[in-house]
């Protein structure tokens, strides 16, 4: 589903310095999305970047992933995607930006804009698991970066709108088959979801999916008893 549009940025705020002292300062610019998860379930989710002129260039960008208190640094995939977990009641942070790790904000320029898409993977193809409901604020923020011989640096941040103006909005799921293990799921022994160590993921998947439909009947049962 959309989620919402993004802008990485290096460069320099103007083509030129014009009448205005320090007007040509570059900026550096990410894109910040805060996501909860109210469900009482851990959720697999990914993360599609779209862009067209120009297409990603995914060498000048770099993840960085905060869902359990310590930043973990990655790349996108080829298809422009980042998978990762989330679990029940938690929330995480996910940063994509241009790699200030690698660049040189005097030689390198990064220019990108587009729109973001997120998806729940799900292992089974049940109806009961389809769309789920997370929390999403996403944001711009930027650090303007001192001319040669200053050290004044000014940060700015701007909320980015959602594709449907709701910061709560229903995700849509895709099947992406299999028995793969969680992504990105903190204080883990293994990269397993929901399992101690040691348990294979094939039993960690099962459980999962029981544990979606379980809320899932609840639900349907809270919905009956208000009806009557």
């Amino acid at each position: 589903m959309l989620l919402s549009t993004f802008e990485l940025l290096l460069k320099d705020i103007t083509p030129a310095e014009g009448n205005i002292a320090n007007s040509n300062r570059k900026i550096l610019q990410g894109y910040f999305l805060t996501i909860s998860n109210p469900n009482n379930f851990d959720v697999l989710l990914r993360l599609k970047f779209n862009a067209t002129t120009p297409s990603l260039d995914t060498s000048k960008l770099i993840v960085i992933r905060d869902t359990g208190g310590s930043n973990d640094f990655g790349n996108l995939d080829a298809d422009n995607s980042y998978d990762f977990g989330l679990r029940a009641n938690d929330t995480g942070l996910i940063i994509l930006q241009p790699d200030i790790l690698t660049l040189n904000p005097n030689v390198d320029t990064v220019e990108f804009r587009g729109y973001v898409e997120i998806f729940v993977r799900q292992q089974f193809p049940f109806p009961a698991l389809l769309n789920r409901q997370l929390l999403f604020t996403p944001e711009h923020r930027g650090t303007f970066l001192p001319n040669a011989g200053e050290t004044e640096f000014d940060q700015l941040f701007t909320t980015v709108p959602t594709s449907t103006g709701a910061s709560l909005m229903e995700v849509d799921s895709i099947f992406v088959g299999g028995f793969t293990p969680g992504i990105g799921l903190p204080n883990s022994p293994s990269s397993n979801p929901v399992l101690p160590e040691g348990v294979g993921s094939d039993v960690a998947s099962i459980q999962q999916a029981l544990a979606v439909m379980t809320q899932s009947v609840n639900d349907l049962s809270q919905q009956v008893n208000a009806a009557n």
